[in-house]
């Protein structure tokens, strides 16, 4: 019976304690770095989605060049009022709204915008770290060279 006694399998409640304590500091540590990794990889995620919305609206607008000046037969009917269906004069000076064409990820709450801005090549125009793509808009032997430059705020990120 002494033996019974003195033997003792298991282990104290304050030993049991301790070890889910300890567990819960590595588990806590382990979420946060976690936790971290991810939040940085969504910012990564939504900024690559913007410079793809970027260059889908470069691409849409390069099917305009060439035609501004001649029939508009070669351009899609979708597209003949702009990217979005409210721009008669798509390679205009001036700025142009292409809201259609933000990503879906952007959180409507947070005000996105998603424009292109349109300037003759002789102008002198400054846009700090702004994408930047010329065009020409050729009528016969003379070309127009105009400067795009696409603005897109998503998530409080601007490209």
């Amino acid at each position: 019976m002494k033996r019974i006694l003195t033997n003792k399998l298991g282990v104290s409640l304050l030993e049991g304690l301790i070890a889910l304590g300890l567990l819960a500091l590595v588990a806590g540590g382990t979420f946060g770095v976690l936790l971290s990794s991810t939040n940085r990889s969504r910012a990564t995620d939504i900024r690559e989605e913007m410079l793809l919305a970027v260059e889908n609206a470069n691409d849409l607008l390069q099917m305009y060049t060439g035609q501004m000046s001649h029939a508009t037969d070669a351009i899609p009917l979708t597209w003949r009022q702009g990217l979005c269906g409210n721009d008669s004069t798509p390679l205009s000076n001036g700025q142009h709204n292409i809201d259609c064409l933000l990503p879906g990820s952007c959180d409507p709450s947070k005000t996105p915008t998603f424009f292109y801005e349109v300037h003759d090549s002789n102008q002198t125009v400054s846009f700090d770290g702004k994408d930047k793509f010329a065009y020409g808009n050729f009528d016969g032997s003379t070309a127009t060279q105009r400067e795009i430059y696409f603005v897109i705020t998503c998530n409080g990120y601007t490209l």
